[in-house]
């Protein structure tokens, strides 16, 4: 290693892509982000913490993978040193929104650090309401910044314009977005059906990725539906049909027509499942299906083990739910081909993802 630099393994990818795969990149927690990119006339070369496989780099869409040399970046100071605790909040496009109640004095004192620190946050606000309401939508506070709740939002390459205050959406799904559209064969059509669309966060990202397929977006909230058909303009996708309504009233439209079906409603998913299955094809399909499951356990038991009572649980009530609608649908096989954790909810609870093949 030269002074100052690091002899390390990277990506290679055209410069047209390179905004794109570094987001995916450090979304995979797979980038270094304590050195400097670099780049010349055609290429951006992109350090990575590891070396990738033969297919993380065609996921990702990399030229090749190389080792180059790269300066060290001089140490940042974190939110923590600053602050002197550890806030909790996320970021959607250029807002930053506070997650956990503290006192005013500490609020600003994070808000500013949030904006000294990371000079693509131009607003910071605070939740002041749970979701609430069919339309899913919560109160915001602005701390400091720009007075705006409306940003549009960046992720594995797709753009989400939004309004915090007006539709749901949730930044911590962006792995389990991409981790269901990353199942479509972009040469095989498909009949998707999301019956909780939001803004088009799974939508997108699904119609992106498998062009030759069809996406009905459904969602209640009119805003949500607005914005959604301004991202599919956004983002050039052809192939959605974005509509506003009660999937329950409306779902009769769309009988025995889908090959998948998106299920993203955890607290109540359940209560529509024999629309979704009156939606499947004949044949039957693919369902994704998420549930809040809590866990609880004493102070000896493992997280771990708390995650894995969650798993099963999930399992279990989907596959007792959906037998006692097989009278009805007279299936031929129900099978979970895959259930896993996709993010904690609060202590001992989380949303559990699941994937299940249902022949009729």
């Amino acid at each position: 290693m030269k002074s100052g630099t690091e002899n390390l393994p990277c990506a290679k990818v055209e410069k047209r892509k390179g905004e794109e795969i570094r987001s995916a990149l450090k979304e995979r927690n797979l980038l270094r982000t304590d050195v400097r990119i670099t780049s010349d006339d055609k290429f951006v070369y992109l350090p990575l913490i590891r070396a990738l496989t033969d297919n993380e780099l065609r996921e990702i869409g990399a030229e090749k993978l190389l080792t180059r040399d790269f300066a060290i970046l001089e140490e940042r100071k974190s939110i923590d040193d600053i602050v002197g605790f550890k806030p909790s909040y996320e970021v959607i496009g250029d807002i930053a929104v506070l997650t956990e109640v503290v006192n005013d004095t500490k609020e600003l004192l994070v808000a500013q650090a949030l904006i000294e620190l990371h000079k693509n946050i131009k607003v910071v606000a605070k939740r002041i309401s749970p979701v609430e309401g069919v339309f899913r939508t919560r109160k915001l506070e602005l701390i400091t910044g720009e007075s705006r709740t409306d940003t549009i939002h960046k992720e594995h390459g797709c753009k989400y314009k939004l309004d915090l205050e007006k539709v749901y959406f949730n930044p911590r799904l962006a792995e389990e977005r991409n981790r269901v559209a990353s199942q479509l064969d972009r040469t095989n059509e498909e009949e998707i059906i999301d019956m909780f669309a939001g803004v088009g966060s799974f939508s997108i990202q699904v119609a992106k990725r498998a062009p030759q397929s069809h996406v009905t977006a459904i969602d209640i909230n009119p805003d949500a539906i607005q914005y959604l058909r301004e991202n599919i303009r956004l983002n050039g996708v052809r192939n959605i049909e974005a509509i506003e309504g009660d999937i329950k009233e409306i779902y009769t439209q769309f009988i025995n027509t889908a090959d998948r079906i998106i299920m993203n409603l955890p607290k109540s998913a359940y209560v529509f499942l024999r629309e979704a299955l009156s939606m499947l094809k004949p044949r039957g399909g693919i369902i994704h299906f998420y549930d809040l499951e809590s866990s609880y356990s004493d102070e000896r038991a493992k997280r771990s083990k708390s995650v894995e009572r969650a798993i099963t649980q999930a399992k279990e009530k989907f596959m007792a739910h959906v037998q006692e609608l097989s009278g009805e649908f007279h299936f031929s096989s129900i099978e979970i081909q895959e259930a896993r954790k996709v993010k904690a909810y609060a202590p001992y609870a989380y949303i559990i993802g699941i994937d299940a093949k249902i022949e009729k």
